[in-house]
C-alpha cells in the first residue's frame, strides 16, 4: 500500500563529531524539511547537515535572512525565527544551505522550500514516551511540549506509580482531560480546569474504561471497556498483536459521576473499540467487528467504521448502529478522530486487527463526512506504521506517530490539512537538538494537540496515585 522510499538514518554515533562528509541522509539534511507547509507559530526547524560549517540563506517576500551552521547543526534563534515567520505568513520561503570550507562549490548547495501557513497550530502537544518493544510498562512518561518553543513539562511518570502502565492521556477538551493509571492504587485521573480527581470507572454492570474520547464541552467521555490481551508472532518480520477478547462501549458523565451503556453497543456478538465523539457531540463514531476471541483468528478480525446517535441532554447512547464504512475481508479500521469543524473523520487503516502500531502497512485515511468520499492520503503516508493521529482545534493540522524513519521508533509528524481536505507533506516535530531523535530510545505515541496548557504535573499525578482513594462512579441503566 505504501510507495514512498524509506528514509535511511545514519546513527547518532556516526553523525556526532564527524569532520568529514557523511553518506546522504535525506539529501544531506535531517530531518528532511523540504517541500513542507508549516504553521507560522511553530518552533524553529533546526536540522543537521553533513556540512560541518554552513551558511543558511532564507529568502522570503519580506526580506533575506542569513544564519550560520556549526558542527553540522543549524539552529535558529527563537525570537528571530518567530519574527521571520510572523512577517512571512502566507508566503513561500526558499532556504539555501551552503557549505563553508575548501573543496565545496555551488553544486554542493542544498535548497529547501517552506510554505508558511497563516493557520496556527495548537500551542501544546502531549505524547507518551514508551519502549518500542515488549517492555510496555518500562519507564513510561507522559510529556507536554510547547509547540512554539522547546519547553516541556512532565505530566506523568510511572516510576512514581509502582511502574504501572500509564496510558491514554487525552487532549484538553474545554478544560477536561484524562489519563488511566493501572496497578493496585490506580484509576482514571481526570483533570477539570486544573482540579484532579481519581475515578474507578468499573461497576458491577460495566467494565473499566480503556480507549476513549471527551466531548467538546468536556462533560462526557466515551470509553471502550475491553478485555485486552496479546500474542507474539512466530514470523520473524512481525512482532506482536494486541487484541480484545471482548469489548463494549460506555459513556461516563463527569458532572454526575455516572456511567451508562446500551445494548446496541454491548453484548457478545460484536466487539466495539476506539470511539470518538462527533464535533457537535450528537454522534459517537467507533470501530466494530464480529466477536473473535482466539489468537489464531486475529487475521480474521476486520473492524468496520460504525456510528450511533448520542443525546448530550440525557447522556444516553442511541438504539441503532449504522455501519458507515465496511472493512470487508482485507481491511481493518482503528484510531477514529473527528475534526473539530465537523467535516472530517481521520482513521487508521491496516490489513487486520485493532493494534496497527506494529503493522508496517498501516496508514491514515481521511473520510469526508459531508459526502462520504475517502482519501487514502498518499502524500501523507509512508512505508512504516502511521498511527495515533490527533487534530488541532482549528482542524488545519494533524499530528501522528510514524515509524517511517527506522520501522521501530514512533516519532511525531505534522501535516497540514486544507479546508478542502488537501493534505501537505508531513514534517517531523522540530527539536532544539535535531539529534534527539537519533539518541532517545523511546517511541513517541498517542500525540494529542490542545490550545491550553495542562495545570498539573507528574508530582500531582503521583500524589493521586499513592495517596488518594478512587471515587466510585455509579451505573445508570
Amino acid at each position: 500500500m505504501k510507495k514512498e522510499t524509506l528514509i535511511i538514518i545514519i546513527s547518532a554515533f556516526l553523525l556526532s563529531g564527524c569532520n568529514c562528509k557523511v553518506t546522504d541522509v535525506g539529501n544531506d539534511i535531517f530531518p528532511e524539511y523540504d517541500g513542507i507547509t508549516v504553521p507560522y507559530n511553530i518552533a524553529p526547524l533546526n536540522f543537521r547537515t553533513s556540512f560541518r560549517k554552513s551558511s543558511v540563506i532564507i529568502q522570503g517576500q519580506s526580506g533575506r535572512y542569513e544564519f550560520k551552521g556549526r558542527h553540522g547543526l543549524v539552529r535558529f534563534p527563537l525570537k528571530e525565527w518567530h519574527r521571520i515567520l510572523d512577517s512571512e505568513k502566507g508566503n513561500t520561503l526558499t532556504v539555501t544551505v551552503m557549505p563553508r570550507g575548501k573543496g565545496y562549490g555551488e553544486s554542493d548547495n542544498r535548497q529547501l522550500v517552506w510554505t508558511i501557513s497563516s493557520d496556527p497550530i495548537d500551542r501544546y502537544l502531549s505524547y507518551r514516551l514508551i519502549e518500542p518493544a515488549y517492555e510496555v510498562w518500562s519507564g513510561i512518561q507522559i510529556e507536554q511540549r510547547d509547540m512554539e518553543s522547546f519547553g516541556t513539562v512532565l505530566l506523568g511518570d510511572n516510576r512514581n506509580a509502582d511502574n504501572s502502565c500509564m496510558n491514554c492521556h487525552t487532549s484538553n477538551r474545554n478544560g477536561t482531560s484524562f489519563m488511566h493509571l493501572r496497578g493496585a492504587k490506580g484509576g482514571t485521573v481526570v483533570n477539570r480546569n486544573g482540579k484532579l480527581a481519581k475515578l474507578n470507572t468499573k461497576t458491577e454492570q460495566t467494565g473499566g474504561g480503556v480507549y476513549g474520547d471527551i466531548s467538546a464541552d468536556g462533560r462526557y467521555a466515551v470509553f471502550t471497556t475491553a478485555d485486552i490481551t496479546f500474542a507474539i508472532h512466530s514470523q520473524v518480520d512481525l512482532r506482536m498483536e494486541v487484541y480484545d477478547k471482548r469489548s463494549d462501549l460506555v459513556v461516563v458523565d463527569f458532572d454526575n459521576l455516572t456511567v451508562s451503556d446500551n445494548a446496541s453497543v454491548s453484548g457478545p456478538d460484536y466487539q466495539e473499540t476506539f470511539p470518538c465523539f462527533s464535533a457537535d457531540g450528537r454522534k459517537i463514531f467507533f470501530c466494530r467487528a464480529e466477536h473473535h476471541a482466539q489468537p489464531d483468528s486475529i487475521d480474521e478480525m476486520h473492524y468496520d467504521i460504525a456510528v450511533v446517535q448520542f443525546d448530550p441532554e440525557s447522556g444516553r447512547i442511541g438504539d441503532r448502529v449504522i455501519t458507515l464504512v465496511p472493512a470487508g475481508d482485507k481491511l481493518s479500521f482503528s484510531h477514529l478522530k473527528a475534526s473539530p469543524d465537523g467535516r472530517w473523520l481521520m482513521v487508521t487503516a491496516a490489513e487486520y486487527g485493532t493494534f496497527p502500531v506494529w503493522h508496517k502497512e498501516s496508514e491514515l485515511w481521511l473520510i469526508d463526512l459531508k459526502d462520504g468520499r475517502t482519501d487514502v492520503l498518499p502524500q501523507v503516508n509512508a512505508y512504516g506504521a502511521d498511527t495515533y493521529h490527533s487534530w488541532s482545534s482549528n482542524s488545519r493540522w494533524v499530528v501522528f506517530a510514524s515509524k517511517r524513519d527506522d520501522l521501530v521508533y514512533g516519532r511525531p509528524y505534522i501535516a497540514y490539512i486544507g479546508p478542502d481536505g488537501t493534505a501537505g507533506k508531513p514534517f517531523l516535530l522540530p527539536q532544539k537538538d535535531p539529534d534527539k531523535y537519533l539518541t532517545i530510545l523511546k517511541s513517541f505515541n498517542l500525540p494529542e494537540l490542545y490550545p491550553v496548557s495542562e495545570r498539573y504535573n507528574a508530582r500531582d499525578v503521583a500524589a493521586f496515585y499513592n495517596k488518594v482513594e478512587s471515587e466510585q462512579i455509579k451505573y445508570v441503566p
